[in-house]
């Protein structure tokens, strides 16, 4: 069921607009499955929300491509006057979503190569360089190919910690191990005579992740520029959190992150600047019959 705080359902995003100033430290009266849809600046919001109070953050913000985004449903803008406007626009975002982590709390910060580098100081400084637990490489395929490099086919996702007593569910993100694995068939023996054998649930997956981009024709597709797959938030909510803890997505986009924690009995918190990917958002959760309460800027 949607609820609008007394708007109709699939008002005009005019509308959306116009609705007063949500305070964020209201999300925790707010009874489980509701996630709560923000339209507005998140940094605001972020330095509002009550600290300790978020178990992940997934943060997919502007690459600092230089270049508009265009997709069939929307637009948004990256573009900088140079390196340093990009990491001072970064920063302050990165540190107050540390400052909302709770102490087991884990931050996943999707980017590419263009800027990868100037986030992992960043991150280095905020977090401190201990907490840095993965680098994690999105491998695709799909696109073009050029011929004067080797063609750009993965996104580097960085994964920081709150602290040393983060949340990990290892037994939520085991994979079958290879047909070829020897391992797998009888173990391994060691000089010392210790038998290892092979986990009835498959390995631990790595941290180089191969998985599709969104097929034109998936029922997943939005249309939203740089649209992410389910698959891969599955993969991030599964590790990090539990059902019923708290999911940042301080860049929601296209609303994957919502509808894969609302899928997985997750809390949710979403906010995007743009109009459109609110809408967007909302119409996907609308679909899976999710309770949102919408908030926005006046």
């Amino acid at each position: 069921m949607l609820q609008t705080h007394g708007l109709v359902a699939g008002s005009a995003l005019a509308v959306l607009c116009s609705q007063p100033a949500f305070e964020p430290c209201a999300w925790a009266s707010i009874l489980p499955p509701v996630g709560i849809l923000h339209l507005g600046d998140n940094l605001p919001y972020l330095t509002r929300l009550p600290e300790g109070s978020v178990q992940l953050v997934y943060a997919d913000p502007p690459f600092g491509a230089n270049r508009d985004r265009l997709g069939d449903a929307g637009t948004f803008g990256d573009r900088w006057s140079s390196p340093a406007e990009y990491v001072g626009w970064l920063q302050p975002r990165l540190a107050a979503i540390r400052r909302a982590l709770a102490d087991s709390g884990t931050l996943y910060l999707h980017l590419d190569r263009r800027s990868v580098h100037h986030a992992r100081l960043l991150l280095d400084d905020i977090f401190g360089p201990r907490n840095f637990g993965n680098e994690v490489i999105w491998h695709y395929t799909g696109g073009g190919r050029g011929t004067r490099a080797f063609p750009h086919k993965h996104d580097n996702i960085l994964v920081y910690h709150k602290g040393p007593g983060y949340k990990f569910n290892a037994s939520e993100v085991r994979e079958p191990y290879a047909p070829t694995s020897g391992y797998a068939r009888s173990g391994i023996r060691a000089r010392s005579g210790k038998l290892y054998t092979p986990h009835p649930d498959g390995r631990v997956m790595d941290d180089v992740w191969s998985i599709p981009m969104i097929n034109p024709l998936s029922p997943e597709r939005t249309g939203y520029p740089t649209q992410k797959p389910e698959e891969l938030l599955r993969r991030v909510l599964l590790a990090s959190t539990d059902p019923g803890d708290l999911v940042l997505d301080p860049f929601c986009g296209s609303g994957t992150t919502p509808a894969v924690a609302h899928k997985l009995g997750r809390d949710w918190l979403a906010i995007d600047a743009s109009p459109v990917a609110i809408e967007t958002t909302r119409a996907r959760l609308e679909a899976l019959n999710a309770e949102v309460v919408l908030t926005g800027i006046a």
